[in-house]
C-alpha cells in the first residue's frame, strides 16, 4: 500500500477550495488535485449522468483515470457469459419493459397483453441476478439454458421515443465450434411472424474481456447486435472491456416495496443518481462513515467489509429528504477494490440537482 499517511494533514482550506473548484468543473478529462511531500496524489473527476438530456452512463477506471460516456439507451437487451439476460430498464433509467409469457411459439398472438409488460429495476438488497450491481429480484428474462427461452414480450419506450414499440422475442444458444447467443425478434404482438429477424452474437466476445453482449431492438439498423467496440451514429465507441473500468455512474429507479413485494412498478419512489460496481470483475466497496478522504488512514484500507451489492455505493452516496426533496452529500469516503485488485479511496463531494435533473457528482479519489 502506498497511500501516504500525510494526506490526512491536508488542511481544511484546501478541501473547501477544492469543493469550490469542483462546482465549476467540466465533464472532460481528469483533473489533478494536490499532493504531499511523499508524492501521493489525489485527483478530481465528474460523473455527469445528466438525466434531463441524454441520461448518460459513465464508466470510470481508477488505474488510468479514463472515462467513457455513453447514452443510457445504447442497448436494449444484454447477455453475459453465464447466459443471464437483462433488460435495460432501471439500470440506465426507464426504457425497456418485459413480460415472460411462458409460451413457446413466437407465431402466437399476444395482442391485448400490453398491460402485463412491466419495468424491472434495481433495488438495494439480495443477489439473485447481476448486472453491474446486484438486483433484488430476478430479471424476468432470466438465465438462458440449453433449451430456447419462452416468448418474451418487450416494450421499448425511451425518453427520446415518441411511441412505444413492442416485440416478441425468443433467446437461444448455438453450441459447436463457434458458440453464439441468438435472439429471434418479431415486431409487434399480433399473430404471425411478419418481419421476423434472427440475430447471432459470438460468445467469443465475452472471453475476450467483455462482460456482456449487447443487442439493440430499435434505432439504427435495428434489430442488431452491438459487437464490442461498435460505433453508432451520434457518437460513442461502445462499452469499454470489463478490465478497463471499475465504477459506473448512471440513473436507477427505487421501487416501493411492502413486506418484500413490489407495491407498484409504475410509480418509483425515487429516481436516483447511482454509482454501480463492476461486479463482473469482482469490484467491491465499503463506506468509511463520517470521514473525509484525507482522514482515512492506510490501516483502514483492507478487504474487511467489502461488498459487491448495489448499496455498497449505489444511490446511498447522497441524502434525499422532504417533499419537495432536498439533497445533501454526506462526508463519507468509500474504499474500492478495483479490477486490478488494488485499492482506491473515493469521496463524493458535491451534487447538482434536482431542479434541472442533471444529477452530477464531483468526487476526489486516491489510487494505490
Amino acid at each position: 500500500m502506498i497511500f501516504s499517511k500525510r494526506t490526512m494533514f491536508l488542511n481544511i482550506f484546501l478541501l473547501v477550495l477544492s469543493t469550490a473548484v469542483l462546482l465549476v468543473s467540466c465533464d472532460n478529462g481528469t483533473n489533478s488535485g494536490g499532493d504531499d511531500d511523499d508524492g501521493a496524489e489525489y485527483h478530481r473527476e465528474t460523473l455527469n449522468v445528466d438525466y434531463a438530456n441524454d441520461n448518460n452512463a459513465v464508466f470510470f477506471d481508477f488505474s488510468t483515470g479514463n472515462k467513457t460516456v455513453l447514452p443510457h439507451d445504447f442497448f436494449d437487451i444484454a447477455i453475459d457469459a453465464d447466459g443471464t439476460i437483462i433488460a435495460n430498464s432501471g439500470s440506465y433509467g426507464s426504457g425497456i419493459w418485459v413480460y415472460n409469457t411462458g409460451e413457446s411459439e413466437i407465431t402466437a398472438g399476444f395482442s391485448g397483453q400490453e398491460d402485463k409488460v412491466k419495468e424491472y429495476t434495481f433495488k438495494a438488497t439480495l443477489d439473485t441476478a447481476k448486472l453491474y450491481g446486484y438486483q433484488s429480484e430476478l430479471n424476468p428474462l432470466g438465465k438462458l439454458g440449453m433449451a430456447a427461452s419462452k416468448v418474451c414480450l418487450v416494450k421499448v419506450q425511451y425518453k427520446t421515443t415518441d411511441t412505444a414499440a413492442y416485440f416478441k422475442v425468443v433467446f437461444s444458444m448455438t453450441m459447436g465450434q463457434t458458440q453464439s447467443f441468438n435472439m429471434t425478434v418479431v415486431p409487434g404482438l399480433a399473430e404471425g411472424e411478419t418481419g421476423k429477424a434472427e440475430i447471432k452474437a459470438a460468445i467469443t466476445g465475452l472471453t475476450n474481456g467483455y462482460g456482456w453482449l449487447y443487442f439493440k431492438l430499435v434505432g439504427e439498423d435495428g434489430p442488431r447486435v452491438l459487437n464490442n467496440g461498435t460505433t453508432w451514429t451520434g457518437g460513442g465507441t461502445g462499452v469499454p472491456p470489463a478490465t478497463d473500468w471499475d465504477i459506473l455512474g448512471t440513473r436507477t429507479n427505487e421501487l416501493q416495496t411492502e413486506d418484500g413485494s413490489t407495491v407498484s412498478t409504475q410509480m418509483p419512489v425515487a429516481s436516483r443518481s447511482s454509482v454501480l460496481l463492476n461486479v463482473y470483475k469482482k469490484v467491491q466497496a465499503k463506506v468509511v462513515t463520517g470521514k473525509l478522504i484525507d482522514e482515512v488512514l492506510e490501516e483502514e484500507i483492507s478487504d474487511t467489509g467489502l461488498s459487491g451489492e448495489i448499496d455498497a455505493i449505489g444511490y446511498g452516496w447522497y441524502n434525499m429528504a422532504g417533499m419537495p426533496p432536498t439533497f445533501s452529500v454526506a462526508g463519507n469516503t468509500y474504499i474500492i477494490k478495483t479490477v486490478e485488485g488494488k485499492f482506491a479511496k473515493f469521496q463524493p463531494e458535491s451534487f447538482y440537482g434536482p431542479k434541472n435533473e442533471s444529477f452530477v457528482m464531483d468526487f476526489s479519489y486516491f489510487y494505490e
